[in-house]
């Protein structure tokens, strides 16, 4: 019977708001042992962005600190809290959920260990934290307050409570999925994947803001035409100046679907605007506004307006269409997905863990040579490129998708098993 753990067992700390408080805690942190475990509490639902509202920190020997970064913008930096962390081990659960707001806070870790992916490696059925606490350490944390307002001030003493508990058994578990991976020959599995995160988040790694944030909308590929491009970029832009004014999710302005409906179908009055379904036709204004921002995007010169995105290279159909329309890669994804979930079977591990099921197609399309050599929209070897043909070449097919060095010791065996091997065997 697990043991259940309501709040922390030293007590729930104050939060920290000013520069001194924050300065204090991280000569704090210092000054303990070991890797150090970091959560942050986020409201995107909320507000406009995704930034940290609390950063709850512990460490052997220092204890748990709970830090707020918004209250007094700024006091983090002043504090210096970077030095005292970033040369840091770090333990993250979901570290691509905190990376970000963190490093928007000049926080970085100076390595990494997630325990989702360790969970995921480990083949364990629930990999969030509360479940993997409980599995692997016999203790049942307190649940309930992850979807909260945490924009809200004061916190409450229950939400704070519920916080800290985040990174109250952080450590023991990183150790116990490490114990447990050693066994299995998995360690370096998890440091490759860990550190692959830590890169993608290292400073200067920040993807920039190049105006076209829009065309990943939900909805936006239903715009074809010219008129309804513009609208749909127009109608973003305003949705997200707005929301960002009033620091609020931008969905709470305009919901995607609606967002996109009303660039697909163009509405001509707002008797037409009120009529399309999800719009927020009582919210007071709102047929005014989002009227004259649409007639305001139509009335933008035409050398101003988007065009279709098109794609590079030559245009790959849908892999559900590959049986009628490129039966080679059909037939050779067909064989490697096969080998594919044998193998993850075998290890243990859902599939997408071990090989996404993205760049097994990509895999697929490229050793078929559908493209006409290794052609294909991620352009790994340019149009009509050779295909590889041997091991050493499939290895390098691997690693230019992206694969961990485990991956590719993997997977490069069922490629060249499942695709070179039948192509060497005599005929007859």
């Amino acid at each position: 019977m697990c043991a259940a753990l309501l709040s922390p067992r030293g007590g729930t700390p104050d939060v920290l708001v000013t520069a001194d408080e924050i300065a204090d805690a991280g000569r704090l942190l210092a000054s303990g042992t070991g890797p150090l475990a970091v959560d942050t509490e986020r409201a995107s639902a909320y507000r406009y962005d995704d930034r940290a509202f609390l950063v709850q920190l512990r460490r052997e020997g220092s204890g748990t600190i709970l830090v707020d970064p918004e209250t007094m913008p700024g006091a983090i930096a002043e504090a210096g809290l970077a030095d005292a962390l970033n040369p840091l081990d770090w333990v993250v659960h979901a570290a691509v959920s905190d990376l970000p707001c963190l490093a928007d806070l000049g926080l970085y870790p100076g390595s990494l260990m997630d325990t989702e992916i360790a969970g995921r490696l480990l083949g364990l059925p629930k990999v969030n934290l509360a479940a993997m606490t409980e599995e692997l350490l016999g203790v049942t944390l307190a649940k309930g307050h992850g979807r909260e307002d945490w924009s809200t001030r004061p916190l409450p003493a229950d939400w704070l409570d519920y916080a800290a508990l985040d990174v109250e058994l952080l450590v023991e578990l990183s150790d116990a999925l490490s114990t447990a991976l050693a066994e299995l020959d998995r360690i370096d599995w998890l440091r490759q994947e860990s550190e692959a995160v830590r890169l993608a988040h290292a400073p200067g790694r920040h993807a920039a803001d190049d105006g076209e944030k829009w065309r990943s909308m939900r909805g936006v590929g239903k715009l074809k035409r010219p008129e309804q491009l513009v609208a749909g970029r127009e109608l973003w832009l305003a949705r997200d100046r707005m929301a960002r004014e009033r620091d609020v999710s931008p969905v709470s302005v305009l919901p995607h679907d609606v967002l996109a409906l009303i660039a697909e179908k163009l509405p001509r009055t707002e008797s037409e605007l009120t009529a399309l379904k999800g719009f927020p036709r009582r919210r007071r204004g709102a047929a005014k506004l989002w009227m004259g921002e649409l007639r305001g995007a139509l009335a933008l010169p035409r050398e101003e307006w988007p065009e279709r995105e098109r794609p590079k290279g030559k245009p790959r159909p849908h892999h559900r269409t590959w049986e009628e329309r490129a039966p080679e890669a059909a037939a050779v994804l067909e064989s490697l997905k096969h080998g594919h979930e044998l193998l993850a079977e075998d290890l243990a591990i859902a599939p997408e863990t071990l090989f996404r099921p993205s760049d097994l197609r990509e895999v697929a399309w490229i050793m078929s040579g559908a493209g006409g050599g290794a052609g294909g929209s991620r352009a790994i070897g340019g149009e009509g490129a050779a295909v590889p043909r041997t091991d050493a070449e499939v290895r390098a097919l691997l690693a230019k998708l992206g694969a961990r060095p485990w991956q590719i010791d993997v997977m490069a065996g069922l490629v060249s098993e499942a695709v070179l091997l039948p192509r060497r065997q005599p005929l007859g």
